[in-house]
């Protein structure tokens, strides 16, 4: 069994949910902020049969789009090193972890 992770864009979350369910996954789907760009996210969870992670993979890879934004240099928590400059940042697609699980129970 392994525990697949999944970091979703919250743009892409709710496409991410449909196609998994459509394929018969079961997915628990928990909302996140991510750190350096303050965007949401929905963390994704997977319990999965070794042979069924590729498929979902391929699957989060079908529906995760990359889009493109402008943000500030001197967006942040650091104030003192606020710049005056906007950067092109790459936003969307998914960041994927697969876990191995030594058990587990379904109570």
């Amino acid at each position: 069994m392994k525990l697949v992770v999944a970091i979703v864009h919250e743009q892409d979350a709710a496409r991410a949910l449909e196609a998994l369910g459509a394929r018969g996954f079961g997915v628990t789907r928990l909302t996140s902020e991510g750190g350096f760009l303050e965007r949401r996210n929905s963390l994704l969870l997977l319990g999965l049969d070794d042979s069924l992670v590729d498929e979902a993979i391929a699957t989060l890879r079908s529906v995760c789009r990359p889009r493109h934004e402008q943000m500030n240099a001197g967006r942040g928590h650091d104030q003192a090193a606020a710049y005056d400059v906007d950067v092109e940042v790459e936003i969307g697609r998914a960041t994927v972890f697969v876990l191995d699980l030594g058990r587990v129970e379904r109570l």
